[in-house]
């Protein structure tokens, strides 16, 4: 069992940066950007992001079963992470700067924006599948692993949001009486800016946990028959369907609200740039702030699979009160104090989605063990490929409904914030709380169904050392490297 440091934590964890960037660009600027400012109708905007999915179903397992198999002088997951650092660079700077021989026309930017998409999503894979699976080698213990997923998602919750709350305020600037987030120079500077980010998150975590490689478990170079057979053999785990189906449901979510809140905080909402800055920043860094103080108190006291149906639960309790009230029109007309009141709201919703992640990657470290034990195979690779895979699938799905719903209330392009129809304030309202509330609901029933616990993990532990050491091995990774 590696006993890993703070410090080798933070380093392992600075790869999620680039997933942070991403959820960044898609969750708050894209879908603005392409809709609002170049004019590309909502409908085919939701499309590109819907089929680059198409392709995540094919490329996501195939990595990840890759990724298990792959031997080499740097071990199993780093030749490919390292591969994708320049590809997603320039699918960063793709994104946010079309050829001015695209601009003013439907198809063509439609074209640029698939290709563009497609190329990130590929990279992503490239890098997050390896990645992911190496977090769940590098410790075997049960309250280890936990550390290593809070310290992954708290950190990729902390850039995730003060990415664009400093954008919104530093390179979102307003130009003249023109608002920020309609000059297409700003979207430029930010797509150079996301690609210098992933250049040096990448670099950290690749240099900071090549030290791990020569002790990493290795795949029996004989194990398997095939990649599509490895990739069908992790569905036959109970444990591993229900967390596919809960991350799933999970994505969708996520999907809905990343491409829907920036357009909730701006027409919804009605808040200007400076204030929704602090929206984006205030909630989510004070829920990381409360994550991160008492994961250890609440990791004593209950196991990961019950603090994963309590986030469930209380996550949709927590969506049914907040944007009800302001269409009943039962919010009082003291501007601060509803400003507090979606505070409030946003920050236990995000204390409640970093819990469900934190328990999700956590436990699917621990079904990569159960899986070993019933097969004989180390499959991290696939089992977070196709995790992954599941909340990139909807997230995907969550643009190809959101496009066509932002066209289907009457959202049109360039329009400001205070002239949008009633139809289409019911229709944020209505999806953005008891919508997702209903969402919510599979997640937790899948939640309830997991049989994952302490005891459980403990006992497989036992099984694993005890064959390695009657094969005449030793389960569990060497020691830490040296700082």
């Amino acid at each position: 069992m590696h006993a890993t440091s703070s410090r080798h934590r933070l380093l392992y964890s600075s790869g999620v940066v680039n997933y942070a960037l991403k959820e960044a660009a898609f969750g708050v600027f894209v879908l603005f950007y392409y809709k609002q400012v170049l004019g590309l109708s909502g409908t085919l905007t939701g499309l590109a992001i819907a089929l680059s999915v198409v392709w995540d179903a094919v490329s996501d397992p195939l990595v990840g079963a890759w990724s298990d198999k792959l031997r080499s002088r740097w071990g199993r997951r780093h030749p490919l992470m390292f591969a994708s650092v320049a590809p997603l660079a320039l699918s960063f700077v793709a994104i946010f700067w079309p050829p001015n021989a695209v601009l003013g026309t439907q198809l063509p930017l439609f074209y640029w924006l698939l290709a563009s998409v497609l190329l990130l999503r590929t990279a992503l894979t490239f890098f997050m599948v390896p990645f992911l699976a190496l977090g769940a080698e590098i410790s075997t213990d049960y309250h280890e692993r936990t550390l290593l997923a809070n310290a992954r998602t708290n950190l990729g919750w902390f850039v995730g949001v003060l990415v664009p709350a400093s954008a919104l305020a530093l390179v979102f600037t307003a130009q003249g009486e023109t608002d920020g987030r309609f000059v297409i120079a700003n979207y430029q500077t930010y797509g150079l800016l996301s690609a210098a980010g992933v250049v040096l998150a990448s670099w950290i975590c690749i240099r900071g946990t090549r030290a791990y490689i020569p002790t990493l478990p290795h795949r029996n170079a004989a194990a398997g028959a095939g990649i599509w057979r490895d990739i069908a053999a992790t569905f036959r785990n109970r444990n591993f369907r229900h967390i596919v189906v809960l991350e799933t449901a999970l994505g969708g979510m996520g999907g809905i609200v990343s491409t829907l809140l920036m357009v909730t905080y701006t027409y919804f909402w009605e808040l200007d740039t400076a204030t929704i800055s602090v929206m984006f920043a205030g909630p989510h860094l004070l829920a990381v702030l409360l994550v991160v103080t008492s994961s250890r108190l609440l990791h004593a006291r209950l196991e990961k699979q019950q603090l994963l149906r309590l986030s469930c639960v209380l996550g949709a309790l927590n969506l049914l009160w907040l944007t009800p009230l302001k269409l009943l029109g039962w919010l009082p007309d003291n501007d601060t104090l509803v400003l507090a009141l979606i505070f409030v709201n946003y920050t236990l919703n995000t204390v409640f989605t970093i819990v469900r992640t934190v328990s999700n990657h956590s436990l699917l470290a621990d079904i990569a063990d159960e899986q070993d034990l019933t097969t004989g195979q180390r499959q991290e690779g696939v089992m977070f490929a196709a995790a992954f895979f599941a909340a990139k699938f909807v997230s995907g799905f969550g643009y190809l409904v959101g496009g066509p719903f932002l066209d289907l209330i009457g959202l049109e392009a360039g329009m400001q914030p205070g002239a949008a129809p009633d139809s289409a304030i019911l229709g944020l309202g209505l999806i953005m709380g008891p919508g997702l509330a209903l969402i919510l609901l599979v997640p937790a029933w899948m939640a309830f169904r997991l049989d994952l616990s302490l005891q459980g993990q403990l006992g497989i532990q036992r099984a694993l050392r005890a064959r390695q050491q009657a094969a005449g091995g030793e389960y569990a990774p060497g020691p830490s490297p040296r700082p």
